[in-house]
């Protein structure tokens, strides 16, 4: 599947994309299943195919760390602590080549449409990667936190089924407009109920192709897995003149002309 190129062409937005920013603009947050959003289920299948498949191949290439850091996790408590969780499939300084699956997902004219019409701006993508956390013993869990103070949007792609025991996404609604608390430290549950009230919060379950985006100014959280890993598809848009950190560098023999949808370092 090949998709054209620069996401400055506004998309036609489906009904369901269409509802997914009407649930943004309002609650912060808001999660569809791929095929839906998509409107075609074949489209839906090639797509995540690919993305599962691309998925696979990054884990076996990275299968003796992850052995070792498995090992550490169950090891004593020192080992515990000090053993990162999170697997960052395409490493810290990701590559980027346009026809990647990775970056066709967050391409797609649905995708970046559902960006753009959020940011009410073009976008770039700043930030993508295959983010395997390894499940392990419960930890306390940490309070609630903004993840950036300018406009940006993230999305989650579920690559395995996501329920209580495996952490997923929870979010404080309306709390991307309504800056009742502090920016910076966590807050509270008490804090988030004083502020928003009693069921304010949201949190995103789903089966494998599930979507998720939020607003990273909003309150949010995210518990570490217990039962299973958590394996999802993540990225970040901004405004093409946001003064975020970028990340992503052009991959070998791809030139900086073909990246024009991204970022780059």
């Amino acid at each position: 599947m090949r998709l054209p190129r620069g996401l400055r062409r506004r998309a036609h937005l489906t009904a369901e994309a269409r509802r997914v920013v009407a649930d943004l603009h309002r609650d912060g947050i808001a999660w569809t299943d791929l095929a839906t959003l998509l409107g075609s289920g074949g489209e839906r299948d090639e797509l995540l195919g690919e993305v599962l498949s691309r998925t696979d191949d990054l884990i076996a290439d990275q299968s003796a760390d992850i052995v070792r850091r498995r090992r550490r996790l169950c090891g004593e408590p020192e080992q515990r602590r000090a053993t990162p969780r999170d697997v960052d499939l395409l490493g810290s300084r990701p590559p980027v080549d346009p026809e990647d699956p990775y970056a066709r997902f967050l391409r797609h004219p649905q995708i970046s449409g559902v960006a753009s019409a959020h940011c009410r701006r073009e976008v770039r993508i700043w930030d993508m990667n295959g983010v395997l956390t390894l499940a392990g013993a419960p930890v306390p869990e940490r309070g609630w936190a903004r993840a950036a103070d300018g406009p940006a949007l993230e999305v989650h792609l579920h690559l395995t089924g996501v329920d209580e025991g495996v952490g997923p996404l929870s979010y404080v609604r309306t709390s991307h407009r309504r800056r009742r608390l502090a920016r910076v430290g966590r807050a509270t549950d008490e804090d988030v109920e004083r502020a928003f009230g009693p069921g304010c919060t949201a949190t995103a379950t789903g089966l494998t192709g599930t979507v998720v985006f939020s607003d990273s100014r909003g309150l949010q959280r995210r518990a570490r897995p217990t039962a299973r890993d958590r394996l999802v598809l993540q990225g970040r848009f901004s405004p093409r003149g946001g003064r975020d950190r970028a990340v992503l560098l052009p991959a070998e023999e791809v030139p900086r002309s073909a990246l024009a949808d991204f970022a780059l370092a």
